[in-house]
């Protein structure tokens, strides 16, 4: 299967360390270990390689991991270069 890269934007407000380390591992258990969590002015940023039959079914995916963690999705995000032509 095709790997996509992508990121979602999750809204959080500011988090400490014990918070950060808790939403990742909220995220991680909700199915979001292919993506790396970092810091965005809106929120959290999840940076993907997720492997899926298709592009939306690799971002459909994603999003419903990130909500059943408790989380909310604000938008997606691609570099040109990485939207199948």
């Amino acid at each position: 299967m095709p790997v996509y890269r992508f990121a979602i934007i999750i809204r959080s407000k500011p988090k400490n360390e014990k918070e950060i380390l808790d939403a990742a591992d909220a995220l991680g258990e909700a199915g979001c270990t292919d993506a790396s969590l970092r810091g965005h002015p809106e929120g959290m940023e999840l940076l993907f390689d997720r492997s899926a039959r298709s592009l939306q079914a690799a971002i459909g995916a994603a999003i419903g991991s990130i909500e059943a963690a408790g989380f909310e999705v604000l938008r997606v995000e691609m570099e040109r270069e990485a939207i199948p032509s």
